[in-house]
């Protein structure tokens, strides 16, 4: 297993936050197989823009997860703009 880390991420949505939402259920099995949790998540007043807080165990596993066609085809699907998908920060310290 990797090192677990926290990682800031945004991206550009087309179809609002709960299309991206709906998504975000119909893959979570997906998630949990490969050890991605979502801590928290938002949208900015026009919906256009989500920013989330996931947690992956292992990094390799979240190269897969964002490369799986079933994946991609998903996020495509409910409107996200995979290529504007940007890292943030990695989260060192955080409280809840």
């Amino acid at each position: 297993m990797g090192v677990i880390m926290k990682v800031l991420v945004t991206f550009k949505i087309s179809k609002g936050f709960e299309a991206w939402l709906k998504m975000v259920d119909d893959i979570q099995h997906i998630m949990d197989e490969l050890g991605i949790k979502m801590h928290w998540a938002g949208t900015n007043p026009e919906e256009t823009t989500v920013y989330d807080l996931v947690e992956v165990s292992n990094p390799e596993d979240a190269k897969v997860f964002a490369q799986r066609e079933d994946v991609a085809k998903a996020r495509s699907e409910a409107g996200v703009e995979v290529e504007s998908t940007e890292t943030l920060s990695v989260i060192s310290k955080d409280k809840f």
